[in-house]
């Protein structure tokens, strides 16, 4: 399996402090979260600086506002990419290429 899954998708909750690394850009965060956030702009790079809902269309000017709305209001069943390699689902495709790197 690639990934230790929780409500943050497949970051430890319980490992804040830890410094967690972007496989994408290597760079490193001190909780999960803030990784979420992250990736969140990865996949969002040369949008102009906005943030849209994958599933709904709203349009967010800050990453994490996004990632707030994404765990109030969506669920499990409104992630749309599927991991080729297990069973994850994720709601952003740089969620699904970080989980295709571990495999």
């Amino acid at each position: 399996m690639c990934c230790v899954t929780n409500k943050l998708y497949h970051l430890n909750l319980a490992e804040e402090g830890i410094n967690h690394e972007c496989k994408l850009c290597n760079q490193m965060f001190d909780s999960p979260a803030k990784l979420l956030c992250h990736l969140i702009e990865h996949s969002f790079e040369g949008m102009g600086g906005t943030f849209k809902c994958p599933v709904c269309f709203t349009v967010f000017v800050q990453a994490n506002k996004l990632q707030q709305h994404i765990f109030a209001v969506h669920g499990q069943e409104d992630k749309i990419y599927d991991c080729s390699q297990c069973p994850q689902k994720f709601f952003f495709q740089t969620e699904l290429q970080v989980c295709l790197q571990e495999e």
